[in-house]
């Protein structure tokens, strides 16, 4: 079920945005699909008018993909999409053989960071030696005692220590690098506050987490990808979406 259903999102997502296909999305989207991209503001007629609009103007390249039950992610790069490429997460909910919903967080793409690293190089297929349980145990922790809690001392007790590989285009590698970073960012008076874990969708070594929160004040979509290994998180790319104060009220269904 978990391949058919990967399977089934990858074949849409190419259709879409690679092949720019939309007379056959029925057969990959259920009627009752709700969209809550910001991009697209009316279900399928809205994403059917974004590709029209923009057919032979953009192009998607996939880095990463898993399902877990009725999620799939994607991890890739949209170029033509937006006046700078975006790089970033589609979060697809599959019932009964049909997308039902879908959900995405694009940012800009950046130079690489400090240590060398872009928002989508690094490993790219899932261990599968890995337990997903184990992973979610790695995870899980981290997100409440480091990122909800904001116990930033705790970072390299979850991870990998120096070895810990950061793909976010401000963070260098290393424990230290990520601590010393939201230490400044809360000192700031730009804390990145995390309020509520939405979902989390893992298999194998990697875990998808989606939240919400601010960043100073500032609402913010979190989606980040956790690779874990030897018993630590190993590694992390996330894209950081700023949401305007009247998104919510001017989306139809909310971009949660």
């Amino acid at each position: 079920m978990a391949e058919s259903t990967l399977a089934l999102v990858k074949k849409a997502h190419q259709t879409l945005f690679t092949l720019h296909q939309f007379d056959v999305a029925e057969e990959f989207f259920s009627p009752q699909f709700i969209e809550h991209s910001p991009l697209v503001k009316q279900g399928l007629k809205g994403l059917k008018e974004l590709i029209e609009r923009r057919a032979g103007q953009f192009s998607y390249s996939l880095e990463r993909a898993f399902s877990d039950g009725e999620y799939v992610v994607l991890h890739g790069l949209f170029e033509g999409l937006s006046e700078q490429p975006l790089v970033g997460f589609d979060l697809y909910r599959v019932v009964q053989g049909r997308i039902i919903e879908h959900w995405d967080m694009l940012v800009d793409q950046m130079p690489p960071n400090s240590s060398g690293h872009t928002q989508l190089d690094g490993v790219r297929h899932l261990n599968p030696e890995a337990r997903r349980s184990e992973s979610l145990e790695r995870v899980l922790p981290f997100f409440q005692t480091v990122l909800i809690d904001q116990q930033y001392d705790k970072i390299s007790l979850y991870t990998t220590g120096e070895g810990f590989i950061q793909h976010s285009s401000d963070i260098g590698d290393g424990a230290a690098a990520m601590e010393a970073f939201l230490v400044q960012a809360k000192a700031s008076g730009n804390a990145l506050n995390y309020h509520h874990l939405h979902r989390v969708v893992a298999s194998g070594d990697f875990v998808f987490t989606h939240s919400e929160g601010d960043i100073g004040g500032r609402r913010a979509a979190f989606g980040e990808l956790w690779r874990v290994e030897a018993g630590g998180v190993a590694e992390l790319w996330d894209a950081i979406m700023p949401v305007p104060l009247d998104e919510e009220a001017l989306h139809p269904y909310g971009i949660f």
